[in-house]
């Protein structure tokens, strides 16, 4: 219905335009054509001529005015139009990303309820990470909310030094075991690999592909989601591999472009932070299906040198 709106006030506005110059070239081309060869000869009479044509000129200048003030009311529609479609993109982006750091809580709840319940030794440990990481989803949905709230900004940018090797084994670890799928990390990186970038952008990008990965297994029981990362000189390299149902070839060139979906709930906002957020840090994200069934993403992000 807003795509209707918006085409029809666009229509009106150059019908209105298109009106103003028609009517001012008609009534220029009655006034300047000469008389045909053959007509009726009439006497001029010059005070005649002069009222007629300031009359056909006030006539026009009315016109004018009329297409004027209709091409101003037609503006003032499609704004507010052009508006009304922000505001309900925002909410729609603040929306999904609101729901992603509520999984991996939910996720972590779940899962240190069924560690107390079975007396698990380690228990204690499990309760420390745990916890950390709720913090730092909380944190997340608090700033967003705070922000959308404060003239409806996503929040900006702060740059930091990031361990990302144990970002990425505290996030795993919340959604490991969850709904029969495995969910493992790989990495030979035994230091810390550090980069410069926003912690709360950069786990929110993490969450959205880890959730897209869950929606597209079929089967949790045999499901399985793999983090690896490896580094050389220069860049930080993050390979998110599943074996679900992968995404059409004829999709693949689409997936960043904002409101593109293939999934019958999904708002087509969450890739499109990812890569902008990646951007954004100088990294860079590509998709691939695998040979066999499933996706692939890779992340290469810059290292900082310390």
């Amino acid at each position: 219905m807003n795509l209707f709106f918006y085409v029809q006030h666009n229509w009106l506005v150059l019908i209105g335009i298109s009106s103003a110059i028609f009517l001012i070239v008609f009534l220029l081309f009655k006034l300047l054509t000469p008389k045909k060869l053959g007509s009726p000869a009439e006497p001029i009479n010059r005070h005649t001529a002069e009222w007629k044509n300031k009359m056909e000129l006030i006539r026009l200048i009315e016109e004018y005015q009329k297409s004027i003030s209709n091409l101003k009311e037609n503006t003032r529609k499609l704004a507010q139009v052009e508006r009304e479609t922000a505001w309900r993109e925002m909410a729609k982006m603040v929306a999904h990303e609101i729901k992603n750091p509520l999984t991996p809580l939910k996720l972590g709840i779940q899962l240190l309820k069924k560690s107390w319940e079975a007396k698990d030794p380690d228990f204690d440990e499990k309760f420390v990470r745990f916890t950390d990481s709720f913090i730092e989803q909380v944190e997340i949905i608090s700033n967003i909310v705070s922000e959308f709230s404060n003239f409806a900004k996503m929040p900006e940018m702060v740059l930091e030094p990031i361990d990302l090797n144990e970002l990425l084994k505290k996030l795993t670890a919340i959604y490991m075991s969850a709904n029969d799928i495995k969910i493992s990390y790989e990495t030979i990186e035994e230091d810390p690999v550090w980069i410069k970038a926003d912690q709360n952008f950069l786990i929110r990008s993490f969450n959205n592909l880890i959730n897209n990965a869950i929606e597209a297994i079929q089967e949790p029981s045999s499901g399985e989601i793999v983090f690896r990362l490896n580094r050389d000189e220069h860049w930080a390299h993050i390979d998110i591999q599943d074996n679900g149902c992968g995404i059409p070839d004829e999709f693949i060139a689409q997936i960043f472009v904002p409101g593109f979906t293939i999934k019958t709930s999904g708002s087509g906002l969450g890739l499109t932070f990812v890569k902008q957020s990646l951007l954004s840090i100088g990294g860079t994200i590509h998709f691939e299906n695998t040979s066999g069934k499933g996706a692939n993403f890779h992340i290469s992000i810059p290292i900082l040198q310390i």
